[in-house]
């Protein structure tokens, strides 16, 4: 993410570009205020445009780029080490810091509002924070929604907030600012066709013992066998409840629903470590199918309940077929990988 330095107050902290980024006297319209009269109400812009910080000059009393006024309304490129300054050539000054492309981040936040350090937190579209074993909220990006969302890792309901850029959020003792950079002219979202949950069937291997379970997903157009991981069991579990209720007689809508409070303790775990795996389990099936299909709607949510929402699902017990839902007899041979 681009950053900048501002050259007239010592000690203060990076400022973090906007991928279209204003400066200028309004409070409300622009992204960094320079509270001085010389300076326009919307001085100048710096945007991420073809894959480089391009700045432009809209104002009455002219932009500098170092010594160089800028050509009102015409882009000029960046680089690190420019010195940006407004309304003459060395007032109100900005150093480039850094040009890195736009990115999501969370930004440290002081007790009085101010960025309080230069280290924030850079977000993948899956996170849970602060950290991988020690997590407090999930943070996650829904493509097909266009849509960040918050989630407590400790609520039983496993309730997913959404969120916006300049959002507060508040975990491991501190409070961060969220930074979110919309989708740019130079961003295209490759999203493929949309899957239905009728599209995608499941094999489930689980070791003898239980102590290993690898899933394969397949649809219409590939096999994807995913290795080895601790929610596995967790979706292969809620799998099982939903195989029970099947052979109940009980209808497809109404099949596996099962609360937190009674799966924590078939799984052995706390309501934290459950979420988690959840979360996981969510992100893995939204980054393998591409946003094809949403990982909550392959492990829903109703209430305080939660299921997996899969029609068509195999589980082995090593060699064993032991669940064979939705599908005709097929081989027990086992593929693993």
């Amino acid at each position: 993410m681009a950053a900048i330095l501002n050259l007239t107050i010592k000690n203060e902290a990076l400022r973090y570009l906007n991928a279209c980024h204003c400066f200028g006297r309004s409070p409300t319209n622009v992204d960094t205020v320079i509270n001085a009269q010389e300076v326009s109400r919307i001085h100048a812009v710096v945007e991420w445009s073809n894959n480089q910080w391009l700045i432009r000059d809209l104002s009455n009393n002219g932009t500098w780029v170092n010594s160089q006024k800028l050509v009102k309304d015409t882009p000029h490129k960046l680089n690190v080490g420019d010195k940006i300054f407004f309304a003459s050539g060395e007032s109100h000054g900005f150093s480039i810091e850094d040009l890195s492309p736009p990115q999501n981040m969370l930004l440290p936040i002081g007790q009085n509002g101010e960025q309080v350090t230069d280290s924030p937190i850079i977000l993948s579209d899956g996170n849970l924070l602060p950290s991988e074993d020690k997590p407090e909220i999930a943070l996650f990006y829904v493509p097909s929604k266009d849509q960040w969302y918050k989630e407590f890792l400790i609520d039983t309901d496993g309730s997913a907030y959404p969120v916006a850029s300049s959002d507060l959020l508040f975990f491991n003792n501190q409070k961060w600012q969220l930074k979110l950079t919309p989708l740019t002219e130079n961003t295209v979202l490759m999203a493929k066709a949309k899957l239905s949950v009728h599209q995608i069937n499941y094999r489930f291997n689980l070791s003898l013992d239980e102590e290993s379970t690898e899933l394969t997903v397949t649809t219409d157009d590939e096999k994807l066998s995913l290795a080895n991981k601790a929610h596995h069991y967790l979706t292969l579990s809620l799998a099982r409840h939903r195989d029970e209720d099947a052979k109940e007689g009980i209808d497809a809508d109404n099949q596996g629903w099962r609360l937190p409070e009674i799966l924590t303790k078939e799984l052995g775990c706390d309501i934290t470590l459950f979420n988690t795996h959840v979360c996981r389990a969510k992100q893995q099936f939204r980054d393998m199918l591409d946003g094809a299909c949403d990982g909550d709607e392959l492990i829903e949510r109703k209430g305080k309940k939660i299921r997996f929402a899969g029609v068509f699902y195999r589980i082995y017990k090593g060699n064993e077929l032991i669940v064979n839902r939705g599908q005709d007899k097929v081989s027990l041979t086992v593929l693993h990988g």
